[in-house]
């Protein structure tokens, strides 16, 4: 009896109830990037444990370790963070202090997952960005970005291309790089020259001690 009823009651449901749930053909496939979605460059600071969201205009301190991530952001909201291990900036950037009136700062770029963060059709480059930037103290995070790339900007000075990527991001205006360190950012011995007759130059003890930025080798950010 109990059997009989719920046949009955199942057949007495409307055919809409039973069908497949119904499939909108403009939404993504799973893995696949939407085309749809929001996309933009993100800024975050390392706080030595993980990342934290900043601006394009903040201006980070002497020691600072910086993100970029360009992902799609469906909510049109950073979501993602650089991909990779933390840096440290004494891997990047050595424990050299900074010339006077200037800091230094470690830069990490991330060009997003190839998947679901590009353009449909778009390939991102095949390498991050992770180096040491010198650049006068009130230098923004995207000017030391700028430092370490070449960049575009918006007329909210927003940051909308890195190294020519996306390709689909045409405009924009290239952004000035933060000033450089009078030593070249390095902290080490600049050059020493002395003035001679006739407006000659000598090498001190006949020779020249030339300056070094320690760099480290641009790693790729771990996909997503």
């Amino acid at each position: 009896m109990g059997v009989a009823l719920g046949a009955a009651a199942f057949l007495s449901l409307p055919f809409s109830a039973l069908a497949s749930p119904s499939i909108n053909p403009n939404a993504p496939l799973p893995g696949v990037a939407d085309p749809h979605a929001t996309r933009l460059w993100s800024v975050w600071q390392s706080d030595g444990t993980a990342w934290l969201a900043t601006a394009a205009g903040d201006t980070p301190a002497d020691g600072s370790v910086i993100g970029w991530r360009f992902s799609a952001a469906p909510d049109g909201a950073a979501s993602e963070s650089p991909g990779g291990d933390l840096p440290a900036f004494e891997t990047v950037c050595g424990k050299d202090t900074a010339a006077s009136g200037h800091k230094r700062v470690a830069v990490a770029v991330d060009f997003g997952d190839g998947d679901t963060d590009a353009y449909p059709g778009d390939q991102p480059p095949a390498q991050g960005v992770l180096t040491c930037v010198a650049g006068t103290e009130d230098a923004t995070t995207a000017q030391l970005l700028a430092t370490a790339a070449k960049v575009r900007v918006n007329g909210q000075g927003d940051v909308v291309a890195v190294n020519d990527y996306p390709a689909k991001e045409k405009g924009g205006t290239q952004l000035t790089a933060a000033a450089p360190a009078a030593d070249g950012g390095s902290g080490g011995v600049p050059v020493a020259l002395i003035a001679g007759g006739a407006g000659a130059l000598a090498l001190i003890a006949g020779g020249a001690v030339v300056a070094t930025r320690r760099r480290a080798k641009p790693s790729t950010p771990a996909a997503r």
